[in-house]
């Protein structure tokens, strides 16, 4: 829009309505920038006030919402990020995702601030954008393709200095896997809460955007003084300035594993050969398979890796990754510790569209029950499906992927497949959201996040504290203290939502807080972003989501870990660790406190008065 009153902002919502075929363009309110920023915040407001929390999030009135922020476009570090969010088809509560690559500053500098996309096609179409124009257009012809083939063929349409950015889901997405993902730049992918299927739902394939506008700064000295403090900081961290450079985000495996956190065989124990860890360390993968270090846009961390494998066939074959959490979920979890076949196993995720983390999370769920003799050879699709088949690992993806035999059950995510086999407790799930790979025996503070995510188990939703008790400097607090853990993981979720709010790398947390960004975001659009209002915006953001939830039909009792952590003890520091059911009542007590909610997790009405919540539904 023309003279928007805020800079950093272009007051443009794109808003595609595949049901009508229709796409246009609203204004941004201002005071919805002011009061959420961008990324995961505006977007949230926004679906927030487009959908009614209790839909079908499969049907034609969920939708799915993808801001950037004033940071977005300008030359601040990793700052190239979009966030999605939607209603889950896999955990039925509020949807949160976010990627890296290049397509979040590719759709920035298309114009928009918002894409908002509701309603369902009868067939297959895409959505192009480019500056001052999008169009909803027929995709048959990509239908069925994987991500990588739709990716290719679509940003075939570049024009000079105007390069094609592609969004799209694979055939996971189309056949509405519950934990399908969205990808761009081929292998950066929104991964978790089963983006995909709801774009499958809504027979969307892609989003092409082609951008050429830029980001004016208003205040460049106030912009400039954020940004060199940020890059000094970054250069200084251990973290950014080597471990990820150098190894990637695999190289935490040796370090979880060091301190008793790495799980085993779907959160049985934490227990592992020395040399098994070294077969799927970073500094394996670096020395077998690695040919090269990338990065997302702007990034100076580089923590990427392109890497090479022998195929089955004897063909080499090239791809991205696996990260730690892939490294983890398709390997230990299930058992494995060949790094080959969990490498060869996260490429087919990343062609046909899967989130890697449910799918390991999901598969172990499914060892388990094959260990305990509740899947039977006729739901084994004529897989051993033992912990240590790696032959399993790398079959399933496809039928996961396209939903048969044995692949139909794994498709429904680890909850659902669990209940099918009258089981539910094997599932080591939060809302039905896979655990990520940290145990929370071994840290009250992540048991915690987990536990009050709004998406449920998630590291980044919940809170990373890993980096709390082994890495936070000042901030380092022990991680089983039950008194400081509900303030501890408060902090680390506010600190999260700013950062997926700013379109920016949670890695940056490593080196710095919050600071810098505010005066990033003061000097680019000239308005009082301080730490102060940040903070503000960071509960404003998180009672909101807390809303939503609530809305949706989730309650106090779902902010709870699966029985196996309250009853089964893992050894930590040659003491045995468990996270007791009352040990858990008391830290959410105590976290529904700090966060200003009543005793039943409610955001309390004073509360919302204060954060200028309004049009809330009842």
């Amino acid at each position: 829009m023309p003279d928007y009153p805020i800079s950093g902002y272009h007051g443009r919502v794109l808003v595609a309505d595949l049901g009508r075929g229709e796409v246009r363009t609203e204004a941004l309110a201002p005071e919805l920038a002011l009061d959420y920023l961008g990324g995961r915040g505006l977007a949230t407001r926004i679906l927030y006030d487009t959908i009614d929390p209790a839909c079908d999030p499969l049907g034609p009135d969920n939708a799915f919402v993808i801001a950037s922020s004033p940071l977005v476009g300008t030359s601040a570090p990793t700052a190239g990020r979009g966030h999605m969010v939607f209603k889950s088809p896999l955990t039925g509560v509020l949807g949160t995702s976010n990627s890296g690559g290049t397509w979040g500053a590719a759709f920035k500098s298309a114009g928009f601030d918002v894409l908002v996309v509701k309603g369902s096609a009868a067939t297959p179409v895409m959505i192009d954008v480019a500056p001052g124009r999008a169009e909803i257009l027929p995709a048959d012809d990509l239908w069925g393709r994987t991500t990588h083939e739709t990716n290719d063929l679509l940003a075939a349409a570049s024009e000079p200095g105007r390069p094609a950015r592609v969004l799209c889901i694979g055939p996971a997405g189309e056949n509405l896997v519950r934990f399908a993902a969205v990808a761009n730049d081929r292998n950066r992918v929104y991964g978790r809460s089963g983006a995909g299927a709801v774009w499958g739902s809504k027979k969307l394939k892609a989003v092409r955007v082609r951008g050429r506008e830029k980001i004016a700064v208003a205040d460049k000295e106030r912009f400039q003084s954020g940004l060199d403090q940020a890059l000094y900081l970054m250069k200084q961290a251990p973290v950014t300035k080597r471990l990820l450079r150098d190894l990637g985000t695999a190289g935490l495996v040796e370090l979880i594993n060091l301190i008793a956190m790495l799980p085993h065989k779907n959160f049985q124990d934490c227990v592992h050969r020395e040399e098994d860890v070294e077969r799927i360390s970073g500094e394996t993968l670096a020395k077998t398979l690695l040919e090269k270090a990338g990065s997302c846009y702007l990034c100076p961390i580089g923590c990427q890796r392109h890497t090479r494998v022998a195929g089955r066939d004897g063909r080499e074959e090239r791809g991205e990754g696996p990260e730690y959490e892939t490294m983890v979920l398709m390997g230990p979890l299930c058992g494995i510790y060949d790094i080959e076949a969990i490498t060869r196993a996260n490429y087919r995720a990343n062609e046909l569209g899967l989130d890697t983390m449910s799918y390991g999370g999901t598969l172990a769920c499914a060892m388990e029950l094959r260990e305990r003799g509740l899947i039977g050879d006729a739901d084994a699709s004529g897989l051993d499906l033992t912990f240590g088949d790696a032959r399993a690992l790398e079959a399933l993806v496809a039928l996961t992927a396209r939903r048969e035999g044995l692949g139909a059950l794994l498709a429904e995510g680890a909850f659902r497949l669990a209940e099918r086999f009258g089981h539910p407790e094997l599932a080591m799930t939060v809302k039905k959201l896979e655990i990520p790979a940290y145990d929370p025996r071994a840290s009250f503070t992540q048991a915690l996040g987990y536990m009050t995510s709004p998406s449920g188990a998630c590291h980044l939703r919940g809170g990373y504290a890993v980096s709390l008790a082994f890495f936070g400097g000042a901030k380092e607090i022990p991680r089983f203290s039950l008194l400081q853990s509900p303030i501890a993981i408060r902090n680390m979720q506010n600190i999260g939502i700013l950062q997926d709010s700013l379109g920016v790398c949670r890695f940056t947390g490593y080196a710095f807080s919050s600071d810098p960004w505010a005066r990033m975001a003061s000097g680019v659009t000239g308005r009082d972003f301080s730490v102060a209002r940040l903070e503000e915006i960071e509960n404003r953001v998180a009672s909101l989501e807390r809303l939503f939830n609530l809305e949706a039909g989730a309650t106090a009792a779902d902010d709870a870990l699966p029985a196996r952590f309250a009853d089964v003890p893992i050894v930590v520091e040659g003491k045995e660790r468990r996270v007791s059911r009352e040990d858990q009542d008391r830290m959410k007590r105590d976290y529904y406190r700090v966060r200003g909610w009543d005793a039943g997790g409610r955001p309390t009405p004073e509360l919302l008065r204060s954060l200028r919540i309004g049009k809330v539904r009842r």
